[in-house]
Parts: structure tokens; C-alpha cells; sequence
């Protein structure tokens, strides 16, 4: 049982070491208007210096003057990898001229483009395939516009053609699409899941009263008791982050990435080391609810550049905050009946769980030095 524990924890530790940033979204907004269509397609910048290689000098910054001996390089990769086809045939695709924007304080490539299809009728057909080949986790958020009618997709390496008529969608279909999507935004969020496991390797235990220190550990008695504050940790965290999701959807919040990403590590590294030495409050939930305010930025671009109306983003934002309470249940289902049966060894409170925490605090110390400092030691490591 203690092997199959701390595979499963180091599991999430070396996804996270591989993959330990933003998640990799772009924006495709396509509008039909009869015959006439047109669209803007908004790439992240630090996705396209992957496959284009826009930071010439490699100081981790893409200036203007860099971006813009890029942007014919930039078209024609990302053109190449998408196709639209009405009645059968294929859309020509005119690219407009690039822009600049941001998205939750980061870097966007903007491609308008139009179309030309042989039928002005007739549903149309999106073929997605960017970045596919080198990020599987990359996501393409779709959404098409006719008249009244929105229709919306997330495009995959497993569903990247839909084919969309100009009819109404069902509501409860974008709520069950935007639900998946944050289920899979927590699974592929490997810093959350993270964060998460760190506070719950410890789940079934409480600091002894009385010790001079507070660093010794004891096994809570019933189960349920540690399901009720498991339970807790998890809905204050989702609560804590589905408010700053929602304020930076709405353009209350904007904060850059590059500020981001270092505090979500060092909520990482307090948690992990809280577990070795108590820095932190005790009731565990308020932790979550505190740090969760922070990890809620990194989902800042999540469903915003999306242009839905109202209804719809509301509807968007609830199944997406669903989706990740869900994706962080499941991790609990994985983790908690583990560590309650192993709570009363004492090579679990001695070794197994103060090691995972140690490699976790290292890791997220790691990451934020590479985010503070445009340092690449993970992959150096890896």
C-alpha cells in the first residue's frame, strides 16, 4: 500500500515537472453571416515561440521587433493547420493582417482571416489542428456565431473536426461541453493537482494538542470525519477560485502569468513544507480557501475570449467550476482511502509523507525560479 501511494503521488510530480504551466488554449471565433465568413483566431505567444521560435535571443521575452520578422512564419503555421469546408468543398482562407492582445495579462497573436466557401448554405465544417503534435493537452476553444445562434466546441487531438449547423444549441449541451472542459482543465492543470494532493496526503491525520512544536502527527479515528474536512478542503479551494475565475472572465482581475505562476508555486512550497513544520493556520479549509484566490488566476483565460453572451457564460463558467471540483474529487477518491488505511504507520508520518512533500517544495521552488528568472531548470533536470 505505501508503494502504491507514493507511485501515485510521484506520478503528479513528474507530470507536473514535464508540464507545470498555464494550460495551452487558443481562441477560434468564427462568424457566418449567409455567404460571408469571417473569423479571428487568437494564439498564445508562448505557444507559438515552441513551434515558430519567436524569442530570438532567449531572454524569455517576445518583443514587438521579434514577433514581427515572425508573423508570415506565424500565418503559415497556424493556417496550415486548420480547414474549413461547406457543402462538401473546401473554404479558401484569406489571412488579415496580425495583431497583439492580451488574455489574463499574457500574449495573444491575433489572426483575422476570411473565407470563401462553394455554398453560401449548409453546415459548416472546422478541421483543428494546431499544436497537436507537439502539446496533446492543447485545447482549441470554438466558438461560431450565425445570426442569433451560438454554437460553441472544444476542439482536441480526438475531436478536432465538428461539423456545425446554423441552428440553436441546447443549453444543457454547453453546460455538459463546458463541464467536461473543466474536468479536463483540473486533470491537465498539473500544479492544482498538485497543490491538492499536498493538502491531502495529510488528510487523515491532525497536528497533536499539547506538543511544543505542533509537528507531531496523529490518525484521526473515523472516516467520516476525514471525508467531512477532505470535503471541505476541496469546496472551499473550488469556492476560492471559481470567485477570481469569475472576476477575471468578467475583466475585473488581469494579472500577468509571470506573476501568477511564482505564487501559485509558493503556495505549493507553504503547503509542502506546513506539512513538515506548521506555518500555517491550522483548519486546513481556510488554507485551501486562500490559496485557491491565487490558483483561480491561472484559469483567467479559461472561457473570456470566447465572446459569449451572457446566458451562455454563465452557464460556461458554472459547468466549468463543476468540472474542476469533479476532476479534484477524483484525485481524492485516489488519494484518501490510501492514506487513511496507512495513517497509523509510522513509516508513512516519518518517511512517505514528509518525502512527498519535500520533492513537491523542491519542485515548486524549481518552477518559480524558472517562471521569475525565464530559466528552464525543470527540463534541464528532466
Amino acid at each position: 500500500m505505501l508503494r502504491r501511494l507514493a507511485f501515485a503521488v510521484l506520478l503528479i510530480v513528474q507530470a507536473s515537472a514535464a508540464a507545470a504551466h498555464l494550460a495551452s488554449d487558443s481562441y477560434l471565433n468564427i462568424e457566418v453571416d449567409g455567404g460571408r465568413i469571417s473569423g479571428q483566431w487568437d494564439i498564445a505567444l508562448r505557444d507559438l515561440d515552441v513551434v515558430v521560435g519567436l524569442d530570438a535571443n532567449a531572454d524569455g521575452n517576445i518583443t514587438w521587433g521579434e514577433l514581427r520578422t515572425k508573423w508570415r512564419e506565424i500565418g503559415d503555421y497556424a493556417f496550415s493547420r486548420l480547414s474549413l469546408a461547406r457543402a462538401g468543398g473546401s473554404c479558401l482562407i484569406r489571412p488579415g493582417e496580425g495583431m497583439v492582445d492580451q488574455h489574463a495579462g499574457n500574449g495573444y497573436a491575433v489572426l483575422p482571416f476570411s473565407a470563401e466557401c462553394p455554398s453560401a448554405s449548409g453546415a459548416l465544417t472546422v478541421d483543428y489542428r494546431l499544436l497537436f503534435e507537439v502539446d496533446p493537452t492543447h485545447r482549441g476553444l470554438l466558438t461560431m456565431t450565425a445570426a442569433a445562434a451560438v454554437k460553441t466546441d472544444v476542439l482536441t487531438p480526438t475531436h478536432a473536426s465538428v461539423s456545425l449547423d446554423l441552428g440553436s444549441q441546447s443549453l444543457i449541451d454547453d453546460g455538459a461541453r463546458f463541464l467536461l472542459f473543466g474536468y479536463d482543465h483540473i486533470l491537465l492543470g498539473y500544479d492544482h493537482l498538485l497543490f491538492v494532493a499536498v493538502l491531502l496526503v495529510v488528510a487523515p491525520l491532525r497536528r497533536a494538542t499539547g506538543a511544543a512544536t505542533g509537528r507531531e502527527w496523529m490518525a484521526i479515528d473515523r472516516l467520516g470525519r476525514v471525508a467531512i474536512e477532505t470535503a471541505k478542503i476541496l469546496t472551499a479551494f473550488t469556492i476560492a477560485h471559481a470567485i477570481t475565475l469569475t472576476l477575471a472572465v468578467l475583466g475585473l482581475i488581469n494579472l500577468p502569468s509571470r506573476l501568477v505562476d511564482p505564487a501559485i508555486a509558493a503556495t505549493i512550497m507553504l503547503a509542502a513544507a506546513d506539512n513538515i513544520r506548521p506555518v500555517l493556520p491550522r483548519l486546513r479549509w481556510h488554507v485551501a480557501f486562500g490559496f485557491g484566490l491565487i490558483h483561480g488566476l491561472a484559469f483567467a483565460s479559461a472561457l473570456g475570449p470566447m465572446r459569449l453572451p451572457p446566458m451562455r457564460l454563465a452557464l460556461g463558467l458554472g459547468g466549468f467550476n463543476i468540472g474542476v471540483e469533479s476532476g479534484q474529487l477524483s484525485l481524492a477518491a485516489l488519494l484518501v482511502p490510501s492514506v487513511f488505511v496507512l495513517r497509523r504507520e509510522a513509516a508513512y508520518r516519518k518517511f512517505v509523507m514528509p518525502g512527498i512533500s519535500v520533492m513537491s517544495l523542491l519542485l515548486a521552488l524549481g518552477w518559480m525560479i524558472d517562471r521569475l528568472f525565464g530559466l528552464d531548470l525543470l527540463a534541464l533536470v528532466g
